[in-house]
């Protein structure tokens, strides 16, 4: 028996490219104008796909957004979830670039992170992984993945970001499929070969509007 854990409404990651009429799933980095930031640009791609959801969700009627409507979201992100000359190489570091997008934009949000180091005796167990990643999605947002090495997951590229909006696994979390967001396409990978098999592990994060009091 198999259990899924999906985002409400995938739909709201949907945009129209009205010049080639295609959809895509989220954002592309290759959308961006700068070589640097086509290059470097998949941890403020993983954070635009997340904001983006977010937004889409608190509006009453959520609207249709036009792939270039989105791109000027990312170049907005851009500003503060700025690369370094690594990348964005650690939760810690893309989380303190949110609080900075966050205290810029009159925005408060709660974080959370999980990070899986290269050392496999320090890492989180897979119960734990598996775990973090299902609470995002149940309370409702894209988890942001960190992948420092993909180890034998092919589908996967070294030293990126990625976005999760889906768990796949049978009770014994044996066989664990993720559905990830990547250069605006669904994808899907097995976590559990990437968890087993990464040498320079990586780590995940997600961050939630907090509640008005």
């Amino acid at each position: 028996m198999e259990r899924k854990i999906l985002l409400s409404d995938m739909n709201l990651l949907t945009v129209w490219d009205d010049s080639t009429s295609c959809n895509y799933c989220g954002c592309n980095q290759e959308w961006f104008a700068e070589p640097w930031q086509r290059k470097a640009g998949c941890g403020p791609s993983a954070a635009t796909n997340i904001l983006f959801y977010q937004q889409q969700k608190s509006q009453t009627v959520p609207c249709r957004y036009l792939k270039k409507d989105l791109l000027h979201y990312m170049e907005e992100v851009w500003k503060y979830i700025t690369p370094e000359q690594n990348g964005i190489a650690s939760t810690e570091v893309f989380l303190r670039k949110v609080r900075g997008y966050a205290s810029a934009h009159g925005l408060k949000f709660h974080y959370e992170a999980l990070d899986v180091p290269a050392e496999k005796a320090q890492r989180p167990s897979f119960d734990e992984v598996i775990d973090f990643v299902a609470s995002g999605l149940n309370k409702e947002t894209p988890v942001a993945f960190l992948n420092l090495c993909n180890g034998a997951e092919l589908n996967l590229d070294r030293w990126h970001w990625v976005t999760i909006v889906g768990l796949q696994y049978d009770l014994e979390k044996a066989a664990v499929k993720a559905i990830i967001c990547d250069e605006g396409i669904a994808k899907e990978i097995d976590l559990a070969l990437w968890l087993s098999t990464t040498t320079l592990g990586g780590g995940f994060a997600y961050f939630l509007p907090q509640e008005k009091s």
